[in-house]
Order: C-alpha cells, then structure tokens, then sequence
C-alpha cells in the first residue's frame, strides 16, 4: 500500500495531467450514454405509434370487457391495451376540448359508451386495420364500432428511433476510444524508467513486488477520474439540462468501470516494469 501511494503521488504535475485526460473521456462516455439511455426513454414512451378505440355496447359488461383488453394486449404488434369506462371518457373529452368545452353543450356526456383503447407499435397501424382479427371484431355482438388512427406522430416515432439508434452508435465509439486512452494513458503514467526495475530485479524483487503496486496505483486513478467525471456531469444537467439524474447502481457501474480500466492500464505498467 505505501508502493501504490508513492507511485500514485510521484511527478504530481504529469499524474494532474493524466487525471485530467482519464476525467474527460470517462465524462464523454458518460454524456453519450445518458444521451442513448433518453433516446430509449423517449422511443418507448406511450403514444409513440398509432391507437385502435374499440367502442363497447350497452350490452358489454365489466367481466366481458376486461377479457377483451386481455385478448386485445396478447395481439402482434400491441404495446397495451386499458379499458376506459364511461365516466373516464367523458372526463378525457372534456380536457381534450379544453377551452372549445362549449360545445359540448346539449351533448349528454354521461352517455358516451365505454372503449377499450389500445397502443399500437410503431408502423403497426396498416397491419392492424386490415388484420382479420379487426374485421372480426367489427361484426362481433357488442361492439360498436372498431377505429383505427394515427397519432398524428408516426413520423416522430420514426426520427426518435434513428436518433436512438444513432446516440447508441456513438456511446459504442465513445466507450472504445474512452477504454483506449484510459489504459493507453495510465500505462504511460505509471511506467518508470528502467533503472528501477534493474535495482529491484539486483534486490531480488519479484515481478509481484514491481506490478501489483503500480495496477492497483491505476484502479485507484481510474476510480478518481470516474467520480470526477460523474460530479462534472451531475453539475452539468442540474444547471443546463432538466432531465432525471442516473441511478445509484448506474454510478456504481460507472465509477467500477473506471476503476476497471485503470487497474488494466496499471496492470500493462506493471508488466513492462517487470520485464525490463
């Protein structure tokens, strides 16, 4: 532990400079992971594709219409389907008019029949409405009428899944430059000349003796820079961008993943002290 704490702070202006470098790609990856990780959120969110409204009859009761929500959510293509009762769809018409409420005047609200709504997959509308299963239902007892429609966000849902696809190509390239120049950089860090391993190998030193100190000299730095990376980070999105900070077993990951890097790179060190 003394070896590691020595070589952790020898040459302390060239190990600044390696903690600096180390900090800034461990934070690159960083912003394009949280960046992939939203893109998922926001291509999963509801709504993203289109919607089928199956309108019950007065004949439907709760038992019925629930076994039709479990049939409807077991179909291809179906993210999940709810069953909206009466009361609930007029309170949904109401706040969807909003300020033009006042047409509603004269209309019994109360009336609207019960629907079973249902969340289609993105690009799954077409095979919906001509699926025999639809046609079926539209001649079944009890149902009203069957509506398929698009969410007017078809197009959205389709730039929402290439910018996923997209934020999680360049989180891949951020993730392999940032594993390059974390064990590139700590390697060159912790290497020493080769007087040192001549002087240790003259005392009988074992390659243990000259590696285990300098790998764990580099987990501790690539832990360091982790937690520095993800305070930046955290300071960042509480000041510029309003979204939900990573969990506590996402910063575990990422903090263990520095201190991962840096244990190879300080491993690499290690390896080319003993040989020399």
């Amino acid at each position: 532990m003394r070896r590691t704490g020595r070589i952790l702070f020898e040459r302390p202006r060239i190990a600044l400079w390696t903690l600096a470098a180390l900090t800034c790609a461990l934070l690159l990856v960083g912003i394009a992971a949280l960046a992939a990780q939203h893109a998922d959120r926001w291509n999963a969110a509801p709504g993203s594709g289109a919607t089928m409204v199956v309108y019950l009859g007065e004949g439907v009761d709760d038992a019925h219409a629930q076994a039709l929500v479990a049939q409807l959510g077991k179909l291809p293509g179906v993210e999940h389907a709810e069953l909206v009762p009466a009361a609930e769809s007029a309170k949904r018409l109401q706040a969807a008019l909003g300020a033009d409420s006042a047409l509603l005047e004269g209309v019994e609200v109360g009336s609207l029949p019960p629907t079973v709504e249902v969340a289609l997959q993105p690009g799954m509308r077409d095979v919906i409405a001509l699926s025999p299963t639809v046609t079926a239902l539209k001649g079944s007892p009890g149902i009203e009428d069957v509506i398929v429609e698009d969410g007017g966000n078809a197009r959205v849902a389709s730039s929402l899944s290439e910018a996923r696809s997209i934020a999680w190509t360049i989180a891949g390239i951020m993730a392999v430059l940032a594993i390059a120049i974390v064990i590139a950089a700590t390697r060159i860090r912790m290497e020493k000349s080769a007087r040192e391993a001549s002087v240790l190998d003259l005392l009988g030193a074992s390659p243990w003796f000259m590696g285990v100190p300098t790998a764990l000299a580099g987990m501790v730095q690539g832990a360091m820079a982790a937690v520095l990376a993800f305070l930046v980070l955290s300071i960042g999105l509480s000041l510029y961008v309003p979204v939900e900070p990573p969990a506590l077993l996402q910063i575990v990951m990422f903090v263990g993943a520095g201190a991962a890097l840096g244990l190879v790179g300080g491993s690499f060190a290690g390896a080319t002290r003993a040989t020399r």
